[in-house]
């Protein structure tokens, strides 16, 4: 620093200082019920350590072995999910590369490594992120970003990275050698891309560095010519996963929701402590139980229902409360989602009905470390209804999917199994009967009105589901 300037001297105080201040805001104080839960954690050590990064502390000396998982890692291709919340960024790794797994890959080849997302260029960006373009997981996007600036120079981020292009490069490419996807990748230029674009038109910058503000246009350019290059790569990618699928071949409505089957003894009996009154709310259930009642019902809407992960990802309480009656089934309540990309309505038992409400009043609001409140009493309309044991919304529904599908130890089937499934067997059914099942699976309709009106359709659709389950009414 003797040879710096008083600004760059100035510049790297301030963000010592916010570090300090961040650190003595956030890393000293512990909530009782926060530590309980990483207690209850299955990996106790690694939710520890990834509670301590999150917070500013650096855990050293960690062995590889012990490296934590990470749980917003989709295992999923990317065309699995049409969902808006499941990210870019996060697909699925390349399974030829056998061994350690890809975060103790990329752990060990220090990609993880990042700046402080305080400093002021990654700050300007997330709020661009947050507010100017609505990215419900904007945090994710910024922290890919502040280890592509660590790559470049772990000493200090800048712009100055647009006139390494050799180096920027070697980066994507060590990115491929690691394990991810093409696919991923391109994501990953994406958000430098994305970066850099709102440092060029969204600040001062062509003002007071020219000459940089064209490298960052050069470079730009750079980046096109990198995507386009391996392009080709992404597409052989996407149809080498697409002839997988293919080859999975079609499964049974019982192979489909075999997990429901297998998992539905231990579901019921933590929903018979909730039922009878035993947990006051929730509290006495361990964090195994929590999350098996949650994946649970999330496996409904997404197995049973045939729905895509980012149904279950933007459900929320407002969707759920105003929930309303089947009118040619009155023992039936129909739920409409309308903040996905595509509107989606599914049609709950009675009984199913039952199981989300009690998930609803008694153990949302453990997820969220709050006490009980009333349905009336939840001013918090607009929050999702699907909420982790990280007291955040669900980010990747099918992770939890797969999760459960692990612990029951059966064959893993995804969204797209199970709509594959449901679409083959109406090939029997006439073409206004498959109009209306292609209608409740994927939903065109653009406004919450129009949604509604596919209630008459969804409830007709649902008895077809639940006959060919063979499921009684």
């Amino acid at each position: 620093m003797r040879t710096s300037s008083e600004a760059d001297i100035l510049a790297v105080v301030e963000s010592a200082k916010r570090a300090v201040s961040n650190l003595m805001r956030t890393g000293r104080v512990w909530e009782y019920s926060l530590l309980s839960r990483i207690m209850q954690s299955p990996d106790t050590i690694g939710r520890m350590i990834e509670e301590l990064e999150s917070r500013g502390n650096a855990v050293v000396g960690i062995p590889t072995a012990a490296v934590p998982a990470v749980p917003d890692v989709p295992v999923e291709a990317p065309a699995e999910s049409s969902s808006e919340s499941s990210g870019e960024l996060y697909q699925c790794p390349d399974t030829t590369k056998q061994g350690t797994s890809l975060r103790e890959r990329m752990a060990s080849l220090g990609y993880y490594k990042k700046h402080s997302l305080d400093h002021d260029l990654l700050v300007s960006f997330a709020k661009f992120l947050q507010f100017d373009m609505s990215n419900e997981n904007f945090k994710q996007e910024v922290e890919n970003v502040a280890r592509f600036l660590y790559f470049m120079d772990p000493q200090q981020a800048s712009l100055l990275f647009v006139r390494q292009h050799e180096k920027s490069r070697e980066y994507f490419l060590k990115l491929s050698e690691a394990g991810l996807s093409k696919q991923t990748v391109q994501n990953y230029i994406k958000s430098v891309k994305r970066f850099l674009k709102f440092h060029m038109g969204s600040t001062d910058l062509c003002f007071t560095d020219r000459v940089l503000h064209e490298d960052c246009k050069n470079y730009i350019s750079f980046l096109d010519n990198i995507q386009m290059a391996t392009s080709k790569q992404v597409s052989k990618e996407t149809t080498r996963k697409r002839f997988d699928t293919f080859q999975e071949g079609v499964l049974s409505s019982t192979q489909v929701t075999a997990v429901l089957a297998a998992a539905k003894k231990d579901f019921l009996a933590v929903i018979g402590k909730l039922h009878a009154g035993e947990c006051s709310p929730g509290h006495q259930l361990t964090l195994t139980e929590l999350q098996l009642v949650l994946y649970y019902l999330e496996a409904i809407v997404i197995l049973e229902h045939a729905q895509w992960p980012g149904v279950v990802e933007h459900m929320t309480v407002t969707e759920w409360i105003s929930r309303r009656r089947d009118d040619t089934r009155p023992g039936f309540v129909v739920v409409a989602v309308k903040e996905h990309k595509t509107a989606a309505t599914f049609v709950l038992t009675q009984e199913q009905e039952m199981w989300f409400d009690l998930y609803f009043s008694e153990v949302r609001p453990v997820m969220l470390g709050k006490k009980r409140k009333r349905v009336e009493d939840d001013d918090e309309t607009d929050e999702r209804f699907f909420i982790s044991s990280t007291d955040k919304a669900i980010y990747n529904a099918s992770n939890d999917l797969e999760r459960l599908h692990k612990k029951y130890q059966v064959p893993k089937v995804t969204s797209q199994m199970a709509r594959r499934a449901y679409e083959t067997a109406t090939k029997e059914l006439s073409d206004v009967q498959k109009t209306k099942v292609a209608g409740y699976l994927t939903h065109s309709t653009a406004t919450a009105e129009k949604h509604y009106r596919m209630k008459e359709i969804g409830s007709a659709v649902d008895a077809f589901l639940r006959n060919l389950r063979g499921d009684s009414e």
